[in-house]
């Protein structure tokens, strides 16, 4: 068990210094408080956020009685899920500064590496297990590292700042042209019992079998180029631009341009 210990310590750290280190794209502190997509918070919330997930979980799982900042654990708990009860109106939150977050962040390092360091472990680790509450910490946060990074990506490019962790892709390739291909409809079976050896989130559990048809799949996958023409001929026909509210809850935009290119005289540039 010292080495699972170990190894989940070693799968934390990694991940919550990660996570900070994708912050450090942004060029001082008031680019945390832009709100890149209209649909979202400013930065400033998915980078309490994480750390107040642990927490929160950690209390409802009755393994710690003592919050860290109940406020921020508030501030720092919902996100937006693009749906009508959302709240974005900013005038709403009182967002505290970076340097306070960060604070913050390392006191919930403490805690999580203290628990890691003396909580009991004993393998497999099961829905039961007081380090399931941590396992699902260290898996949410891979998850918005991936999430921020398209919102910082949507950020005006003058908030942004280089970094040699985060390089550009090298490569460079021509576009492909792409087709459709058949694909055999069949009995889809969906299943993910709760003993499953491997970590999954609660919807993911249960079983679900489903008809599909003959349906047509691209051969690769959509590039920027291929998307950009679809863009193009859609806001062609759009009559009307902006916000759409789809049935009575979910809002979605129609896209003027792509939220990672550039226009430029002679076409657009990618994020």
């Amino acid at each position: 068990m010292k080495k699972k210990r170990a190894e989940i310590r070693d799968y934390f750290l990694k991940t919550y210094s990660l996570y900070e280190k994708l912050f450090e794209l942004l060029k001082d502190e008031q680019s945390y408080y832009l709100t890149a997509d209209p649909l979202r918070h400013p930065l400033v919330f998915y980078f309490g956020h994480t750390a107040s997930f642990f927490i929160n979980k950690l209390v409802l799982a009755k393994l710690i009685d003592k919050r860290i900042n109940p406020v921020y654990e508030s501030i720092f708990a919902i996100g937006v899920d693009e749906m009508s009860w959302d709240d974005l109106n900013q005038s709403h939150y009182k967002w505290p500064r970076i340097e306070e977050v960060r604070l913050y962040r390392e006191a919930v390092k403490a805690k999580v590496l203290e628990l890691i360091d003396t909580m009991p472990l004993s393998m497999p680790i099961s829905w039961e297990s007081p380090f399931w509450a941590i396992m699902m910490g260290i898996e949410h946060e891979r998850i918005h590292l991936e999430t921020s990074s398209v919102l910082i990506r949507q950020l005006p490019l003058e908030h942004v700042v280089p970094n040699d962790f985060w390089k550009v892709c090298p490569f460079d390739t021509p576009v492909v042209e792409n087709s459709l291909l058949h694909v055999k409809g069949t009995t889809l079976r969906l299943e993910k019992k709760r003993d499953d050896a491997l970590y999954g989130w609660d919807n993911e559990y249960g079983l679900h079998v489903k008809e599909v048809k003959d349906f047509k799949a691209s051969k690769y996958l959509v590039s920027n180029a291929e998307f950009l023409g679809f863009i193009e001929e859609a806001v062609m026909k759009m009559s009307v631009f902006g916000m759409k509210r789809v049935g009575s809850g979910k809002r979605t935009k129609m896209p003027r341009c792509l939220c990672f290119g550039v226009k430029m005289r002679k076409g657009m540039r990618f994020a």
